[in-house]
């Protein structure tokens, strides 16, 4: 499970693209998903959320968006 922040289309150089691995535990009927520790490591912002398989084939993103706390 990751998550990658979105980039900007007005930079050729984007220093706010992330990809953070989030840790998970199966349950039943899905996956609990741990958010990230800190928000130096995944600023608020809007994140595609990728489940990838043990193939390395990522499903279908949806848009998540980490609040401000």
């Amino acid at each position: 499970v990751v998550l990658i922040r979105t980039g900007e289309v007005t930079h050729f150089f984007d220093e706010n693209e992330r990809y953070v691995p989030l840790s998970f535990q199966q349950a039943a009927g899905g996956l609990t998903v741990s958010a990230p520790a800190s928000a130096f490591l995944a600023p608020p912002g809007y994140y595609m959320l990728f489940l990838v398989n043990s193939a390395g084939v990522p499903a279908i993103a949806p848009f998540v968006q980490l609040p401000v706390n």
